[in-house]
C-alpha cells in the first residue's frame, strides 16, 4: 500500500516544536522523523550514535536474540520485549504493527520457525528497505515479509494470525482505536495481542501534547491508562492484563533512543523531569474471544 504524504507539521523551526493533530499532520511527523533515524541523518535535530544493543538489554531482550539478527534491525526505539511477552511458539503466524527495520519481526521469525511466519507492517518506506535486507541477511526470508501500510489499515487477511505484536508504535497512531479494531480483525479466534507502548496515568498539559518531537517520541502522543485499555476492550479483546514501570529512565537516561533525546532537547530537561512521574511503560497482553 502506497502512502503519499500531503501536509506539513506546524512548526517554527527543523526540529518543530508544534504539530498540528490531524491523521496526516502526526503520520507525516512520524514517518519523517523515523526516516532520519533509519538513515542517521540526525544532524538537523542532534543526537548521534547510541549503544542500540544495551537499551534493548535493559528493555528485556537477550544477548542471545540480539547477536542472532543484523545489527542494522536494531534501532534501539522499542519500550519493551513484545516478543518475550507473546511467547512465541513454532510455526505461529505473527503480525508486528510498525515493525521499524524489523527487530521484533526477525526475533519472532526464528521464534516460530521455517513452518511459521511473520508479516510486519510499517508506513515508512526507509525502514521497510532495511527490514527486507535485514531478512536477507539473517536468512529468514523465505517465512517473514514486510508491507507497507497504515496499522489502522493493514493489508492482511482476517482471522489469519496467532499473534499481533508491537512495540512503542500504537502510541504514535492518530486513531488507536482502529489499530486496536485492526489488530483483532487480523487474528484468529483465540489469538493473543503482546504490547508495549507508553500510557499516562493523567493526561499531559495542552502544551506538550502539541510538541512534534515528544509526539514522535510516544510522549506527546501517549493516552491516559483509561483510554488505551478502554480501546483494547472496546475492540472486542478479553482477558487484558497489563504490568507496568515508570518510563523515567527510559526518557531521562543517558542512554536513550534518538526519539527521546530530541523529545529531551524540545520540552527541556527540567520540564520532562516534571512530568516523568504520569509517563509509565506498560507491557500488555489481551486475547480474541
Amino acid at each position: 500500500m502506497s502512502q503519499t504524504k500531503s501536509t506539513t507539521p506546524s512548526s517554527g523551526s527543523c526540529c518543530g516544536p508544534a504539530v498540528s493533530p490531524t491523521p496526516d499532520n502526526v503520520r507525516e511527523l512520524v514517518q519523517e522523523r523515523y526516516a532520519e533515524v533509519v538513515t542517521r541523518q540526525t544532524s538537523c535535530c542532534g543526537g548521534g550514535v547510541v549503544d542500540t544493543k544495551e537499551i534493548s538489554k535493559n528493555l528485556g531482550y537477550s544477548g542471545e536474540s540480539l547477536d542472532a539478527v543484523p545489527e542494522g534491525a536494531n534501532l534501539g526505539l522499542g519500550c519493551g520485549n513484545p516478543t518475550a511477552l507473546a511467547s512465541l511458539q513454532l510455526g505461529e503466524v505473527v503480525v508486528d504493527l510498525g515493525a521499524g527495520a524489523g527487530l521484533d519481526a526477525l526475533i519472532a521469525a526464528k521464534a516460530v520457525g521455517p513452518t511459521g511466519r511473520v508479516i510486519g507492517v510499517d508506513m515508512t518506506p526507509e525502514m521497510l528497505s532495511n527490514a527486507r535486507k535485514n531478512a536477507v541477511t539473517m536468512g529468514v526470508q523465505g517465512h517473514v515479509e514486510f508491507r507497507e501500510g497504515y496499522i489502522e489499515d493493514m493489508p492482511i487477511t482476517s482471522n489469519s494470525a496467532d499473534v499481533v505484536i508491537s512495540n512503542c508504535v500504537i502510541n504514535l497512531s492518530p486513531d488507536k482505536p482502529a489499530a486496536f479494531r485492526e489488530a483483532y480483525r487480523v487474528l484468529k479466534p483465540g489469538g493473543r495481542l503482546a504490547v508495549s507502548d507508553i500510557v499516562l496515568s493523567q493526561p499531559l498539559p495542552v502544551e506538550i501534547q502539541g510538541m512534534a518531537d515528544a509526539y514522535a517520541a510516544c510522549v506527546a502522543g501517549a493516552s491516559t491508562e483509561e483510554e488505551y485499555l478502554g480501546a483494547i476492550r472496546d475492540a472486542g479483546f478479553e482477558d487484558v492484563v497489563f504490568t507496568r514501570a515508570p518510563a523515567a529512565d527510559l526518557i531521562l537516561g543517558t542512554e536513550a533512543d534518538p526519539m527521546i533525546q530530541k523529545a529531551v532537547e524540545s520540552v527541556g530537561p527540567e520540564r520532562l523531569a516534571e512530568l516523568s512521574g504520569s509517563i509509565w511503560s506498560y507491557k500488555i497482553t489481551a486475547r480474541k474471544s
